[in-house]
C-alpha cells in the first residue's frame, strides 16, 4: 500500500520549492502539503519541532500504515520522492558529480535566503523596506509568543529574536554600511556557484548533466530565488549558456506548476 504523503511548505522559500518541482516534475498525486508560514516563525512552533527539530521547511511525514516518519532536509525529501516514482531523476554514473554539485549548492552557495533578507545598496534598502522589517517582526513577534508557551525551548528563542533584531537594527538605525557590504559579499560567492553552472552548461549541452536531473530540480529553485534578488542582466552576464538554460527550465509544464 502507498504511503500518505505530507510536505510541510512555505510558497515563498527556497528549498520548499525544490520538493514541489519535484512533485510537478514527477506527477506524484496525493501529496498533501502543509503551509508553515515562515513570516509568523511557525517552523519554530512547539508542534512542528516535534516534526523537524531543525526548523526547516521543507519536511515530509510518510505515513505507512498508520506509523509516521519524517524527513527533514531538502535532499533526502527529493531522493525520497524519486525513489517513489521510480528514480526518473537519477543518473547513477554521474552521482558523484551531482552529489559534489549539491553539497556545494547547499553549502558554501546557499546565499539565496541572506540575500533576501540584507540589501546591498541605498537604494536596495528603501526598495526592501515594506517587505523585509514586516517580516523580521512577524517573526520576532512569534518566538516571543512561543516563548512564552514553550519555554523549554527558551535558549533557541531567545537566539534568533537577538540575531533577527540585529538585522532588523540595518534597517532602522541609519547605518546600513555593514550589511551593505556582508550582501555584497555574498553575491560575490553567489556569481562563483553561478559560474560552475555556467561551465557544466557549456561542457555538457541542455541540463547540468546532459540529462534533466536531480540535479537541475535543485537549481532550478536556486536560480529562481537569484533572479528576486537580482536583475537579470546581472544573473546574466557573461553566463549565455545559463540564460538559455533557463528559459529551458521555464518552459517546463512543472516550473509553470510551481512558480507561475
Amino acid at each position: 500500500m502507498s504511503p500518505n504523503l505530507t510536505l510541510y511548505t512555505f510558497k515563498l522559500s527556497l528549498w520548499a520549492g525544490v520538493p514541489r518541482l519535484a512533485i510537478n516534475e514527477l506527477n506524484i498525486p496525493n501529496v498533501k502539503q502543509v503551509e508553515v508560514d515562515l513570516s509568523k516563525a511557525e517552523n519554530f512552533s512547539p508542534e512542528y519541532l516535534k516534526i523537524n527539530p531543525n526548523h526547516t521547511v521543507p519536511a515530509l511525514e510518510i505515513d505507512q500504515d498508520g506509523s509516521k516518519s519524517y524527513l527533514d532536509d531538502t535532499k533526502s525529501v527529493v531522493e525520497y520522492l524519486d525513489k517513489l516514482a521510480g528514480n526518473k531523476l537519477s543518473l547513477p554514473d554521474k552521482k558523484a558529480e551531482i552529489d559534489d554539485f549539491l553539497k556545494h549548492m547547499h553549502e558554501e552557495g546557499d546565499v539565496g535566503n541572506p540575500l533576501f533578507f540584507t540589501s546591498g545598496s541605498k537604494e536596495e534598502l528603501d526598495a526592501k523596506q515594506s517587505i523585509v522589517p514586516p517580516f523580521l517582526k512577524g517573526r520576532i513577534n512569534g518566538w516571543e509568543t512561543y516563548l512564552k508557551e514553550a519555554p523549554q525551548h527558551a535558549a533557541l528563542y531567545e537566539k534568533n529574536i537577538k540575531e533577527t533584531k540585529d538585522l532588523l537594527n540595518y534597517y532602522t538605525s541609519g547605518k546600513p554600511e555593514e550589511m551593505f557590504a556582508l550582501n555584497k559579499k555574498l553575491w560575490e560567492t553567489g556569481q562563483k556557484f553561478l559560474d560552475r553552472a555556467e561551465e557544466l552548461l557549456k561542457k555538457n549541452g541542455d541540463y547540468l548533466f546532459g540529462t534533466y536531473s536531480v540535479a537541475d530540480v535543485h537549481f532550478t529553485a536556486y536560480l529562481f530565488r537569484d533572479l528576486i534578488v537580482r536583475k537579470p542582466e546581472q544573473v546574466f552576464e557573461n553566463r549565455s549558456n545559463l540564460e538559455a538554460y533557463y528559459n529551458r527550465l521555464k518552459a517546463r509544464p512543472s516550473f509553470k506548476k510551481t512558480f507561475e
